[in-house]
């Protein structure tokens, strides 16, 4: 990671979180892996795969109806990574796959669950061709009200850009 803009303390949810801005994470010959951007103030970042796994990462052990009984997702927290925007205060965000497939999510999802941007099920790097880079994992065995249509459909792969809106 290069060009540290700011590093400074946001309240979220009861906790601190340290956030970091870059003006450009991802350096030359450098894979971005997810490029997050808000319109509401022309912030970009994108971070690359060391970026992403440099960050606290989160297991959560969940079913869902795209997998066989309970499996190990690991990856840093949403809201985590969306705090480099600083955009808390956002209602929606819109998740956009690598096949240009997107979904809106509330901001409150990742507020109020430990939604994850996960890297690896069961130990196991996903790959493009496997749900990779990324995909967002909802605690949907730990809490029953997850155990919804709607949230089925906010368990989007591929996930390669993020958008304030």
């Amino acid at each position: 990671m290069n060009s540290l803009l700011t590093v400074g303390k946001q309240f979220v949810s009861g906790v601190f979180v340290l956030t970091f801005l870059f003006a450009n994470s991802a350096t030359a010959g450098e894979n971005v892996y997810l490029s997050l951007s808000n319109v509401s103030d022309n912030a970009i970042v994108e971070l690359t795969e060391e970026d992403l796994l440099a960050m606290e990462q989160f297991t959560v052990l969940t079913e869902n109806e795209f997998v066989d009984g309970l499996v190990e997702f690991t990856g840093p927290l949403a809201r985590d990574v969306i705090a480099f925007l600083n955009a808390s205060e956002a209602e929606t965000l819109r998740f956009t796959a690598v096949n240009d497939y997107a979904v809106e999510v509330p901001m409150s999802d990742l507020l109020n669950y430990d939604v994850i941007f996960a890297m690896t099920q069961n130990g196991t790097r996903f790959s493009i061709r496997d749900k990779g880079p990324i995909w967002v994992i909802y605690p949907m065995s730990d809490n029953v009200e997850l155990q919804d249509r709607v949230y089925n459909d906010r368990l989007i792969w591929q996930l390669v850009k993020i958008d304030v809106l």
